[in-house]
């Protein structure tokens, strides 16, 4: 650990950081007070804090995403070979791939996530969901993550990606595959090698377009124009399910913890569900699941006043970004009526996430039925988050709650 006094993104791990699970909000307000950017010695990384500044870099063509391949060739040989079953799955995803290839894998899904398919979609999110309630009712609390948000975002991802129902069971406690290969865990490469065998025995129906699955119909039209490889096919299969499952899921576990830390928002949105969609972007804003993203100079540029080599890594710091006070009027508050869609935990630029307006959906779906059904109370005032800087997920959320009508 670094010396506090020395600005570095490993002071988060501090344990104020666990204790005061918004305490990291006013770390960033030092640093970012301090220098906007700044080189962090600790993790050999440039590191972004404004918001304006990680929006522009988000769309630079100098900046490029594809660094699975580069962290992976500096492993030792044996962890190496270990995890290469996810390098390779990683490396194939669209999001860890610049233009042209990203273009191409990109195309591989967008003509399916449309507006028409979240509309078609959100009847069945909502049964899930009330589903999911009337098993909670009956106990008086839930476990928001284990008991709610992550089978609720489970059912929908699995219908979406078209994981076989026998394979099912391979989506429980998913966690995040770019976490599982940037700390060298070997923990999934098991659960990814049974899901590939499991996804491989459609793969003449998804090729010639006779699965009934959402995810051939996605990719059926792409298949027919373009050559993607079987490892390109899953590797996004894959990606769909680590982002619209780990990521979604803990989005709304922190919305809700958000909404149960702001009891004045919470009966706001009780009583005006119409600013569902509104409010879920101001609580991405406000809390967002994925704290940073990283990139890679591939010729020198400049930020901040700063000249960052070519080469370099570059941090983009999300979470910090989205309390910039320079964009956003008290960034700390939280606030449903504020106009937030322009948030930075979807990213911006090429690389925006592809399954937002599902994710939102989800958010407005959960946040709604649970509102309108219970009067919510957090049990555990101090709830244990996963030990990670970049990734604000909660291991657990209990509460209890009462009927409201």
């Amino acid at each position: 650990m670094p010396d506090p006094q020395t600005p570095s993104l490993l002071n988060l791990f501090s344990p104020e950081w666990s204790a005061d699970p918004y305490g990291v909000y006013a770390y960033y307000r030092e640093l970012r007070e301090a220098s906007p950017v700044y080189y962090d010695e600790w993790m050999r990384t440039w590191v972004v804090l404004g918001y304006d500044e990680i929006s522009r870099l988000s769309k630079d063509e100098r900046l490029s995403g594809a660094r699975i391949g580069s962290f992976h060739e500096q492993l030792p040989s044996e962890v190496r070979a270990e995890i290469e079953p996810l390098a390779n799955a990683l490396s194939d995803m669209m999001l860890f791939n610049e233009p042209p290839r990203h273009t191409r894998l990109r195309r591989l899904v967008k003509p399916g996530l449309t507006p028409r398919l979240v509309r078609e979609m959100r009847p069945a999110i909502e049964k899930l969901a009330d589903e999911l309630l009337d098993r909670a009712e009956e106990r008086g609390g839930m476990d928001v993550v284990h008991d709610f948000s992550e089978p609720l975002t489970r059912g929908v991802i699995a219908r979406l990606a078209g994981v076989p129902e026998k394979a099912g069971h391979l989506l429980e406690n998913w966690p995040g595959l770019l976490h599982e290969f940037f700390t060298q865990s070997r923990a999934e490469i098991g659960r990814i090698t049974e899901l590939r065998t499991a996804f491989e025995e459609d793969a003449e129906g998804r090729r010639n377009g006779t699965a009934q699955d959402l995810f051939t119909q996605m990719i059926a039209e792409q298949l027919q124009y373009g050559d993607y490889s079987d490892d390109e096919i899953f590797a996004n299969f894959l990606l769909l399910i680590d982002a619209g499952q780990a990521t979604t899921t803990h989005l709304i576990g922190n919305a809700v913890l958000a909404l149960a830390h702001h009891p004045d928002q919470a009966e706001l949105l009780r009583q005006r569900p119409d600013l569902g969609v509104q409010a879920a972007h101001e609580l991405l804003r406000y809390d967002s699941s994925v704290q940073f993203t990283t990139r890679v100079a591939l010729t020198a540029l400049e930020a901040g006043g700063h000249r960052i080599p070519e080469g370099d890594s570059v941090t983009l710091v999300l979470g910090s970004g989205n309390r910039d006070p320079l964009h956003y009027a008290e960034p700390d508050r939280l606030d449903i009526t504020r106009r937030a869609a322009d948030h930075l935990s979807f990213g911006h630029g090429i690389h925006y996430c592809l399954g937002a307006s599902l994710a939102v959906a989800e958010i407005d779906v959960a946040l709604r039925r649970l509102l309108e059904r219970t009067g919510l109370r957090q049990v555990d005032t101090r709830p244990q988050w996963m030990d990670s800087i970049n990734f604000r997920m909660l291991k657990r959320l209990p509460v209890t709650f009462e009927r409201v009508h």
